[in-house]
């Protein structure tokens, strides 16, 4: 049975722009961050819990995840770069990749499973 529940502007504000990248109602991208939560507190120690929390600090997702910025562009980069190859591209042409090889080779293919198949020339 539903039940009202008062929540902060800022975390009813992360929760729709977060759920609307991932096709969830407000509501539903709550619960989804609690059962996150129920389960991270069923994994971590309460010490381990208080740890992260103290690194990490209280940061809105909105403002996490901000990345059109000269800062957000760099860290960008630093993860993309920080992948292990071979790492994959999407294309324009649905369900075709660009797998790029350590020494910078491109191939196009398609994933099929999870064993990646290049695609014969046109």
């Amino acid at each position: 049975m539903p039940q009202p529940v008062k929540l902060s502007d800022a975390l009813v504000e992360d929760a729709r722009e977060t759920g609307e990248i991932a096709e969830r109602s407000i509501a539903s991208q709550i619960e989804h961050w609690a059962r996150l939560g129920r389960v991270v507190e069923a994994v971590l120690r309460g010490d381990e819990v208080l740890a992260l929390k103290k690194r990490r600090g209280s940061v809105p997702l909105s403002k996490a995840l901000e990345v059109d910025t000269p800062e957000g562009h760099t860290r960008f980069r630093a993860q993309r770069d920080a992948r292990p190859f071979p790492r994959y591209e999407r294309t324009l042409e649905r369900g075709v990749f660009v797998r790029i090889d350590e020494d910078g080779r491109r191939t196009l293919g398609r994933l099929h499973g999870r064993a990646f198949e290049p695609l014969h020339e046109r």
